[in-house]
């Protein structure tokens, strides 16, 4: 008797093990940069170390889609419209970092003995019979995190504000709300956390990948240092307008498709970047 009870409370456990798989956040993306702005609700599923996440289209197309894996330590981002799809590993990212690298020895090399006076024409012509990948790029800006005294209700999560600076100038406004007041939030802060290390390493290596954010900025920068989950983030332009928003608008825990966190089935991979 004793058995059977210990085997029917497993199975019970089972059961139940699936509804609490993964957890699904609600995202309105409202673009300023268009007139009047435009907003689209796009979707983040987390389930252990793995995220997914769509992409708004900005106007530029259908919304794609970025998938991360923790465990491979790999960014899959998805094309749609196309039926598409780049994968992006550390071998990946080593290998064009060694051609950003090879690229710039070689640019240097070949322009030693170019007038002064012509050189930068000659610098910018053969950036551009350059792969994109290969393309130099500066330095990311630096930013400063500072967490303010400012707290508010954001659509109904009490927050902390904080702004990154650069130059002395805000670029982003953040409003943060602990991971315990959000839906599963302990168990997707490692997820979380991974994809802002590898957008970092990524970045940090190959600047020339350019941002997810404006200014260059990994989208998921500063993750660990704020320690919750942005409810709203407002991006700033250089003269200090608002050029986009996010916001949280619902969570919940929700089963989720093992597949979710593939390539969907029929689309083809592309190289992130193929020589001319």
């Amino acid at each position: 008797m004793k058995n059977r009870l210990i085997l029917l409370s497993l199975a019970i456990l089972l059961l139940q093990a699936p509804l609490y798989a993964g957890v699904v956040y609600e995202i309105e993306v409202k673009d300023h940069e268009q007139s009047p702005p435009k907003t689209e609700s796009i979707q983040a599923a987390v389930e252990g170390r793995h995220l997914k996440m769509g992409i708004a289209s900005g106007g530029k197309g259908k919304q794609g889609e970025m998938i991360f894996r923790g465990d491979r330590r790999e960014m899959v981002v998805v094309d749609h419209e196309n039926r598409t799809y780049h994968k992006i590993d550390e071998a990946t990212i080593g290998q064009i970092a060694g051609q950003l690298s090879e690229a710039e020895r070689m640019m240097a090399d070949a322009l030693k003995n170019v007038p002064e006076d012509k050189r930068a024409m000659m610098e910018q012509m053969m950036k551009q019979k350059m792969p994109p990948g290969a393309q130099a790029a500066p330095q990311r800006p630096k930013n400063e995190l500072k967490k303010t005294s400012e707290r508010a209700d954001r659509n109904g999560y009490p927050c902390v504000k904080y702004e990154v600076q650069r130059d002395g100038r805000k670029v982003r406004e953040l409003w943060v709300t602990d991971w315990s007041n959000v839906e599963g939030g302990s168990d997707v802060v490692d997820a979380f956390e991974d994809m802002a290390d590898f957008f970092s390493e990524m970045m940090d290596s190959i600047p020339s990948f350019g941002g997810q954010g404006p200014g260059g900025d990994p989208a998921f920068e500063h993750m660990k240092e704020i320690g919750g989950f942005p409810v709203v983030t407002r991006e700033f332009d250089d003269d200090g307008s608002l050029e986009g928003e996010t916001f949280l608008r619902s969570s919940k825990r929700q089963t989720i498709d093992p597949d979710a966190f593939e390539p969907p089935s029929g689309y083809k991979r592309q190289e992130m970047f193929r020589p001319e």
